[in-house]
């Protein structure tokens, strides 16, 4: 890792902690939030207490046992419809929870896995080194080596002159076809051992043949039939040659890749890499589940839920048949206490219940900020495992303040996208070992190739051929991919262990 740079894991790490605070304090909003709903249910039990004793006193024209008849059938409908909604924020709550803890669990195993990955690539960057310097001090592998490049030169050759001449022949075979002269002749088998004619037939053939040059034209016509198939011979015997040597120069490769230690890491960090690609979009996948079961239970928690719309609507019903204003005007007609005690109560419980949903609406409010503020972090976090900026091999540069970044987002100033493009255009990836000297083959090589090979073969080759080194190694991708499956070597694939560029 060079000076003067942030690493990607670092910034991740920033972003882990942001998205962990954040969710801490919707934890504790729900907490609130639970607490008032419990607080407004206690009051809206006890002015519904109130009330029928009111009843009992002083409304024995509304006749008190029917008025407690409809109250309790509206209590038990009231009640009915919050242990419905209790337990469906239980249920909620508990998936919430579990998808949660899945979460934790997920992210756990994906810094253990990436840190895991990390090391990994750290190993297989000084052992591809080692193994290109044994192969540099290996004789026998420089001589097969640049036998290869010859053959593969060769190959090169002659497949371009093969198709050079099936281009020739594809044009120029036609012209001969459509000549009615040299078809009779040439079917005749003039001037071979075949031609039976004589005469005055011959005597014609002589003249016609004369006449069209079928000497010549018999020549070509022969060389373009036939040439092509005896040049495909050729380079198929010499791709064969190529393709023997190839095999040497691999079988080195092996050898001394499983001397040092390489092919076990590679296998091992190949699994790393897949299961890494797993925890991420598992990650991803629980983090939105999570998020919907969030959204559930926030609505649940609002005034925007069908159980509650039920509830005020029956609610409303049965307190217009029981006006505040009239028992106030009732209480005050009568020479007893109590009452005007029981009605102040009715209205203290008013206003603590007008009060309660004030501050309900606040939490509620403020929770969804803060469950857009925290949603906003969540895909930030996603994009930047997703993108494998939490790599060892990702910098950033250390005026990069990824602290600053989070606390723009969180406080609305920044959007998620405006923060995600900064990280973008800050972000860049050490060079692997094979990038980092030498010759450069950009993105000529793709496929099962090992880039190690590529390297060394280039730097045996020279200038002169090193695009025969670039072509050897496309030639032999799909041959070697098949033959290390078959042995359950491992494969090349990316030139890394994940889908991505960080590892």
């Amino acid at each position: 890792m060079e000076l003067n740079v942030r690493s990607g894991r670092e910034v991740g790490r920033v972003l882990e902690r942001a998205v962990e605070q954040v969710r801490q304090r919707l934890s504790a909003h729900a907490d609130g939030i639970r607490e008032l709903d419990a607080e407004m249910n206690e009051l809206i039990a006890k002015r519904s207490e109130t009330l029928v004793e009111l009843a009992r006193y002083y409304l024995p024209d509304l006749k008190p046992e029917t008025i407690q008849g409809s109250f309790v059938e509206v209590r038990a409908e009231l009640l009915d419809l919050l242990s419905q909604k209790q337990r469906r924020q239980l249920e909620l709550q508990d998936q919430a929870a579990g998808a949660s803890r899945e979460v934790e669990h997920q992210d756990a195993e994906l810094d253990r896995v990436t840190d895991g990955l990390n090391a990994k690539v750290a190993e297989r960057e000084q052992l591809e080194a080692l193994v290109a310097e044994r192969l540099h001090g290996t004789e026998e592998f420089t001589t097969l080596s640049q036998q290869a490049l010859v053959a593969e030169q060769e190959l090169n050759r002659n497949e371009a002159r093969v198709t050079d001449i099936q281009k020739d022949a594809k044009e120029k075979l036609p012209s001969y076809e459509r000549s009615r002269l040299f078809k009779y002749l040439y079917d005749a088998g003039y001037a071979t051992g075949r031609y039976q004619a004589g005469g005055l037939t011959r005597r014609l053939d002589r003249w016609v043949a004369k006449m069209i040059d079928f000497e010549s034209a018999r020549r070509g016509y022969d060389f373009l039939r036939t040439t092509p198939e005896l040049m495909k011979q050729e380079v198929s015997r010499r791709r064969d040659r190529f393709n023997e040597l190839m095999q040497q120069v691999e079988a080195i490769e092996d050898r001394v890749s499983d001397e040092v230690g390489l092919t076990e890491v590679l296998r091992v960090g190949q699994q790393l890499g897949a299961d890494r690609d797993r925890l991420v979009a598992a990650v991803a996948a629980a983090q939105e589940g999570v998020q919907r079961l969030r959204q559930q239970i926030a609505q649940l928690e609002g005034q925007q839920n069908e159980f509650y719309e039920r509830a005020i609507a029956r609610m409303k019903a049965f307190l217009e048949k029981l006006p505040e204003a009239r028992l106030e005007r009732h209480s005050q007609s009568t020479p007893q206490r109590d009452d005007d005690a029981l009605v102040a109560e009715v209205s203290q419980i008013g206003e603590r219940l007008d009060a309660a949903e004030g501050r309900g609406a606040e939490l509620g409010q403020a929770r969804v900020a803060w469950d857009e503020r925290f949603n906003g972090l969540q895909e930030l976090l996603q994009r930047f495992r997703q993108a494998e900026f939490d790599s060892q091999r990702s910098m950033f540069p250390l005026q990069l303040d990824a602290g600053d970044l989070v606390e723009q987002l969180i406080a609305g100033r920044m959007s998620t996208q405006q923060v995600w493009s900064t990280l973008q255009s800050s972000q860049r990836f050490a060079p692997a070992w094979h990038e980092q000297q030498g010759p450069q083959f950009g993105g000529a090589t793709a496929g099962d190739v090992s880039m190690v090979l590529l390297k060394v073969l280039a730097e045996v080759a020279g200038a002169a051929m090193q695009h025969s080194a670039g072509r050897g190694m496309e030639r032999r991708g799909p041959v070697r991919r098949q033959t290390r499956q078959a042995t359950g070597r491992p494969q090349f694939p990316n030139r890394g262990f994940t889908n991505g560029r960080g590892f």
